[in-house]
């Protein structure tokens, strides 16, 4: 995945990191950098709040689906349909359909079900369905939202479908529609290159371009995967409990499945642009930066980080650990206390 305000976890250990923290949190941390517009905010009443974060999502997601649009409604109405899934799983996360208790079970699982959805229907009312790049780029976010939103899923069941990003937030319905409505903004724009290629009427034939980001995508991928399957695999170790992870690839980098993250999105775009063929959309390209941003800056990197000294810090060998471990670009990115 503020002033719709959710805060970060109030748990010393973040149940599930987006790639693996989800970003439904970055709207308000940006907000509450101690701007007037967010000091504002947080007098402003909850509805006012959850209409700021409404119109974020609005603006921001269809301005650039008319930017990246090859003057069709196609990405318009994808974004819709983002925001408009989460809705729909809302109903019952919230109890209001059910009167269940509320829940953010299927959170994570709805994110990825709603990159499936957009691919699908992008590539299924796509001009030339058949286009190798078309098909490529789709297996390629289908197979990523697929390892990932069952890796999820049954790790927050391990967890009694308990995720403490929400602790704060589910008592507040609001706020809890919020989070929803933020995570549909947060697929759309992550997903844009592959939408807006598929929907692009130009379909050179492959070239060197598509072999190197494929190769950058293959290779995030694999990392992240590792990465997780490396940390899954320690903690399941009885004599791990309460450890820090610094093997394998945690032993290059302090957050690996982030770079990876990173990494995999950076080819999809390198990819994807080799259909462009028009100025706006290149707007797409901000999907990668997005995900950096977000990943380095506001809900992935900080949050961990911060749960991590207040849980070892005083460890000399987390100490040591951290003092010659990169945060996130293996061999070659800065250590200590440096944000990446």
């Amino acid at each position: 995945m503020p002033p719709v305000c959710i805060p970060p976890p109030a748990a010393t250990t973040p149940t599930i990191p987006f790639a693996h923290q989800r970003c439904h949190d970055w709207v308000p941390q940006i907000l509450q950098r101690g701007t007037t517009f967010s000091r504002l905010l947080e007098m402003a009443s909850p509805i006012v709040r959850f209409l700021c974060v409404l119109a974020v999502t609005l603006l921001l997601s269809q301005g650039l689906a008319y930017l990246c649009g090859p003057g069709t409604h196609t990405l318009h109405v994808l974004a819709a349909v983002a925001v408009g899934i989460q809705w729909v799983v809302f109903l019952h996360a919230s109890g209001l359909l059910f009167s269940n208790e509320r829940t953010e079970r299927y959170y994570d699982i709805t994110g990825s079900f709603t990159f499936a959805t957009l691919i699908a229907l992008s590539l299924s009312s796509a001009p030339d369905q058949l286009a190798p790049r078309k098909l490529l780029l789709s297996l390629a976010v289908l197979t990523w939202c697929a390892r990932l939103g069952s890796f999820l899923f049954m790790r927050i069941n391990k967890h009694g479908g308990i995720d403490s990003r929400f602790t704060t937030i589910k008592p507040s319905l609001l706020r809890f529609l919020g989070a929803w409505t933020l995570q549909g903004l947060w697929v759309f724009v992550t997903s844009l290159p592959v939408l807006a290629a598929n929907a692009s009427p130009h379909s050179p034939p492959l070239g060197m371009q598509d072999t190197v980001g494929l190769a950058v995508y293959t290779l995030g991928l694999s990392i992240e995967v590792l990465a997780d399957t490396q940390k899954t695999a320690f903690h399941a170790d009885p004599a791990n409990k309460n450890k820090f992870i610094s093997l394998g690839l945690w032993s290059l980098s302090r957050h690996p499945n982030y770079f990876g993250e990173i990494m995999l999105w950076t080819g999809i775009s390198i990819s994807a642009a080799s259909a462009f063929h028009t100025a706006g959309m290149w707007a797409s390209l901000l999907s990668p930066v997005f995900v950096a941003a977000l990943l380095i800056f506001v809900s992935g990197i900080p949050l961990l980080e911060r749960a991590a000294d207040k849980r070892w810090g005083d460890d000399p060998e987390y100490k040591a650990y951290k003092a010659r471990t990169p945060v996130l670009i293996p061999f070659v990115g800065r250590v200590g206390d440096a944000a990446f």
